[in-house]
């Protein structure tokens, strides 16, 4: 066999043993009707099931045409989920307007069940005020300058088997902290809120198993160059 031969066939099985992303859950707001209520859609729905914590469909801006999700000053507006093991890439793209003030958040749950038992794992805070984002959880320190008028994408990539997370902004690595201290490893839930922070748009959000083929290995990508 030719060494040009051999490159190929371990370039074909290095494919092989690069992750697979399987989409679990995928929002882009995209079928529902402008200016429409997002709570009642697509398992959207109030915190804790409260009314008047809404946010709006909106063409306004939009990362994928012709909607996004406008987070208005009043919006805690929520998504469960139910995993409990692997490895779960969280994106989402955030635009925020150059003259916004106050406070909105980006939190994902590892416990929520109604009426009231809740714990928290993510909490990125855009504090508009000094135009910085900060993780507010387990004794981090990290922020980063929030980006305006372009869309920026927020991702947390989550291990639950090794009870970790990571949390990027903007391409950019913030910090690595535990998933949970004293709760439960697993992905509950997402929160969308505002502390009376101005309007700001989030679009194309993902949740994403993370998996391996292992197909192959070393061992034989070896005997293969021999």
């Amino acid at each position: 066999m030719n060494h040009l031969h051999r490159f190929f066939i371990v370039c074909a099985a290095l494919l092989l043993i690069v992750p697979a992303a399987t989409a679990n859950w995928s929002e882009n707001f995209d079928s529902y009707a402008n200016n429409s209520s997002i709570d009642g859609q697509g398992g959207w729905a109030g915190w804790g099931g409260a009314s008047g914590c809404d946010a709006f469909v909106t063409n306004i801006h939009s990362y994928s045409t012709p909607h996004s999700l406008g987070v208005i000053p009043t919006t805690d507006i929520v998504q469960t989920f139910s995993e409990n093991t692997g490895q779960w890439d969280m994106t989402a793209w955030c635009y925020i307007p150059t003259g916004s003030t106050g406070d909105t958040y980006f939190i994902m749950l590892n416990t929520y069940i109604l009426p009231s038992t809740y714990d928290w794992s993510v909490q990125l805070k855009f504090d508009n005020d000094d135009n910085t984002v900060y993780n507010t959880m387990f004794g981090s320190s990290a922020t980063a300058p929030i980006v305006y008028d372009t869309w920026t994408e927020v991702k947390i990539e989550i291990f639950l088997d090794t009870n970790t997370q990571s949390t990027y902004y903007n391409g950019n690595f913030m910090d690595s902290t535990v998933w949970q201290e004293e709760s439960v490893n697993e992905i509950a839930a997402l929160d969308l809120f505002s502390a009376g922070g101005s309007t700001i748009f989030w679009d194309d959000l993902d949740l994403i198993l993370n998996t391996a083929l292992e197909r192959t290995t070393w061992g034989e990508i070896k005997t293969i160059m021999q």
